[in-house]
């Protein structure tokens, strides 16, 4: 096993903030001098380049990561960095790896920073830079989504999750955005318009939810959210009661309604009092099991289009190192 390094490696995603994230990156850095904090730093131009460099940090020694981006670059960093320790594990079982070896810590850039609000972290660089340098960091749980082949029943498609996933409605306005941000399309609004454009035209679907190996619902659905955290879609808190610490995954489910209903509660979505609304299911557990009736609809995770259910999500029994927030506020309360 290689020496463990105390050097921290950036991700630098060049297409967050609208093309602007090296020239903010470049102010970062000199936080980063002034703090002392030693990095090394990559900007990968594709997402494979990404884990490829990722792997090979790992592989290096090193286990402290920084995630310059939004989301996604968050979601891509956690799962190559857990592919690699199942690897590693797999090739050689001696060996003394584990997730909580690994931290975690974003430099916000870009509209999606969905993750961050579950954390308490501040949008500010010096202020981010600040929690790393004093060590702000708490366990956060994974959790891993498997794509199920019907009509094999292996496994056709895994990701790892750090923050919340989506089943038909909210996958397919992913979808959208993803296509979207391909085009050079860029902005706030994307994920509004996107909503908006579906609202009237997505249809639900018969699925049975299996919650820990009890069945929990089986019926039309329009759309499912699961929630490590708390925030996605630029705000909504379609999970308003996710721990990112309690081992269990949240779940809200949309059943077949008239879309006014879901419209006319949408400020419930946003304030937090998603669970007071009646017409909508809430479940929480270590496992879900999404099992359509008929073909699948898409999946996201973490606003990664994935493939279709069947979808299997399980927590694992692991957690790494995140930054957070209020573990420095915890600390200067004692």
């Amino acid at each position: 096993m290689k020496e463990i390094l105390d050097t921290w490696f950036a991700i630098v995603n060049p297409a967050a903030g609208s093309g602007k994230t090296l020239a903010q990156w470049r102010v970062a850095e000199s936080l980063l001098f002034q703090y002392g904090i030693n990095y090394k730093f990559v900007t990968p131009e594709t997402k494979i380049g990404s884990v490829k460099l990722i792997t090979k940090a790992c592989n290096d020694g090193f286990r402290k990561f920084i995630a310059v981006g939004g989301d996604g670059t968050v979601h891509n960093i956690l799962s190559a960095i857990v592919e690699f320790v199942e690897k590693a594990r797999a090739e050689n079982p001696e060996e003394k790896i584990s997730l909580m070896q690994f931290s975690l810590a974003v430099l916000p850039i870009g509209s999606g920073n969905d993750w961050l609000k579950s954390h308490n972290l501040p949008a500010q660089h010096t202020k981010i830079i600040e929690l790393i340098a004093n060590g702000s960091f708490a366990p956060q749980d994974i959790v891993k989504a498997e794509i199920i082949d019907p009509k094999t029943g292996k496994i056709a498609n895994r990701a790892y999750m750090a923050n919340v996933g989506g089943y038909s409605f909210d996958a397919n306005v992913c979808d959208i955005v993803n296509f979207q941000k391909t085009q050079g399309i860029t902005g706030k609004m994307l994920y509004v318009n996107a909503l908006k454009k579906l609202a009237l035209s997505q249809k639900p679907f018969t699925t049975k939810i299996v919650c820990d190996g009890k069945e929990v619902y089986d019926d039309m659905v329009y759309s499912i959210s699961f929630g490590n955290g708390r925030y996605s879609g630029g705000g909504l808190r379609q999970t308003p009661s996710a721990v990112m610490d309690d081992g269990l995954l949240d779940m809200m489910l949309v059943p077949r309604i008239p879309v006014w209903k879901v419209f006319l509660n949408i400020g419930k979505l946003l304030n937090g009092r998603a669970e007071s609304v009646r017409f909508l299911h809430f479940n929480r557990g270590k496992q879900f099991e999404i099992i359509p009736h008929g073909q699948g609809q898409l999946v996201e995770i973490d606003g990664d289009v994935i493939g279709r259910a069947p979808l299997r999500l399980t927590v694992l029994d692991e957690q790494i190192n995140v930054l957070d927030a209020q573990v420095a506020k915890d600390r200067a309360r004692s």
